[in-house]
């Protein structure tokens, strides 16, 4: 049987905003009305960790995930993301761009991450960054934090999605303390010189101990880290998502996480996005090339569908050329 898992970031989130020209997307609409619907907002740290079964602690414990993916040790204890942020204050609240988006070196990371460290230790935590987009915070005592996924932020305003729970209040002052070292720091001194936006705050998210995956997939096909450091959990093997569905090879089960959907994409791209990939997995549905396929759509209005090969043949609504 050959299964197939598509997760497709961002384009919910498109979909949901207006557009000065039409979108036609029929196999993605076939897809949606075919199968068997769920909707409800999902971030792709939640859809990635339910793919592979991994289960929900306070949040979906990507931070000790990813981490061991990064190089450190994290079998022990509790971990949580706590990635360099821009936070930009606007008329409707602040807004949050990453350090990919900001264009954060490692050389900056480094002398950033340096200063933060002996307030963390102070506080019983320690600090790493062994990478320039992704820090980690490893508190010595236990932590009850529910948090929002980076994704479900990035580049979106974040005035309810700060973390809640009993260890909250504690945190955030960290976080705060943080943001007051960070504010006159050399490294952001520079970038502002630069016309580059100061990276003045952290944003803690997929705290967690260290999870067992419950599902192996024979592929995955990603470029995200996320997806990358759970196939490695899971001992599946991945490679960069492909072009288009056609290029993907065969497998008996396959997940794979398109590259995130533009906010300023055209009705053109999403034309093409449904060529590439909805029109040929309906397709394939009907001749038996994939016998069962699931559709996750991440973001604020987010779906996923279920289809077998018969589902793809009903025939309410347009048919399929």
């Amino acid at each position: 049987m050959r299964e197939l898992h598509l997760i497709v970031p961002g384009l919910s989130a498109w979909r949901d905003s207006p557009h000065s020209e039409p979108t036609p997307m029929p196999g993605l609409g076939r897809l949606l009305s075919r199968g068997r619907f769920e909707g409800g907002e999902t971030s792709l740290a939640d859809a990635l960790c339910q793919a592979f079964a991994v289960a929900r602690q306070e949040d979906s414990p990507l931070a000790p995930i990813t981490a061991t993916y990064d190089g450190l040790n994290a079998n022990v204890g509790y971990w949580l993301r706590a990635d360099p942020v821009h936070l930009r204050v606007g008329m409707r609240g602040m807004t949050l761009l990453d350090a990919e988006h900001v264009g954060l070196s490692m050389a900056e990371s480094e002398a950033l991450a340096a200063s933060l460290k002996p307030l963390f230790e102070e506080a019983g935590w320690r600090l790493l960054a062994p990478t320039a987009a992704r820090w980690y915070g490893h508190p010595s005592h236990a932590i009850k934090l529910r948090t929002t996924p980076l994704d479900k932020v990035a580049t979106r305003h974040v005035n309810s999605a700060l973390p809640v729970g009993q260890s909250a209040a504690r945190v955030m002052r960290l976080v705060n303390d943080a943001q007051i070292i960070l504010h006159d720091h050399a490294v952001n001194q520079a970038r502002e010189r630069r016309g580059q936006a100061p990276i003045n705050s952290l944003w803690l998210w997929g705290g967690g101990e260290r999870a067992k995956s419950g599902r192996r997939f024979q592929r995955v096909l990603a470029w995200q880290t996320e997806a990358l450091a759970l196939a490695r959990l899971s001992g599946s093997p991945s490679a960069p998502c492909p072009a288009r569905l056609r290029d993907a090879p065969r497998a008996a089960s396959t997940l794979l996480v398109l590259p995130e959907f533009p906010a300023d994409a055209s009705a053109a791209d999403a034309a093409r996005l449904d060529a590439d990939w909805f029109m040929p997995l309906l397709r394939g549905l009907r001749i038996g090339r994939y016998r069962r396929a699931t559709v996750t759509l991440t973001g604020p209005e987010g779906a996923s569908v279920s289809l077998g090969m018969l589902d793809a043949w009903k025939f309410w609504g347009e048919t399929v050329k």
